[in-house]
């Protein structure tokens, strides 16, 4: 099932949506005319914002000598939705763009563990 998000919302739902994913392995997907772009690496999410149009994606890679920040931002954001999995948790947020490109942040299953 997937579910738009009303703009006048996205402050406070973001913020509940980060509270309730902080700590979930997340990469991203970028769909646009070019073709299909998938990132290698996943990272661990910690919060996601809007502002101005543009959405701020912080993330980060545990590695044994400690965390390094992954921020991204997604411009021209004019959309969100998200999709969930099976058991009605959040499994991708989607980012829509004034051209109509969609990026994907997927989130670790909390059913099977995939990603």
């Amino acid at each position: 099932m997937k579910r738009l998000i009303d703009p006048s919302t996205w402050a406070e739902f973001l913020s509940e949506f980060s509270e309730r994913n902080r700590g979930r392995r997340a990469r991203f997907e970028a769909f646009s005319r070019d073709g299909v772009r998938e990132e290698d690496e996943e990272a661990v999410f910690d919060r996601v914002s809007v502002s101005n149009g543009m959405a701020t994606v912080t993330r980060y890679v545990i590695k044994a000598d400690g965390e390094t920040p992954i921020i991204d931002e997604v411009p021209e954001v004019h959309g969100i939705s998200i999709q969930y999995d099976s058991d009605n948790s959040e499994n991708t947020m989607e980012f829509m763009d004034t051209n109509g490109d969609m990026t994907v942040l997927h989130f670790e299953s909390l059913v099977d563990g995939d990603s």
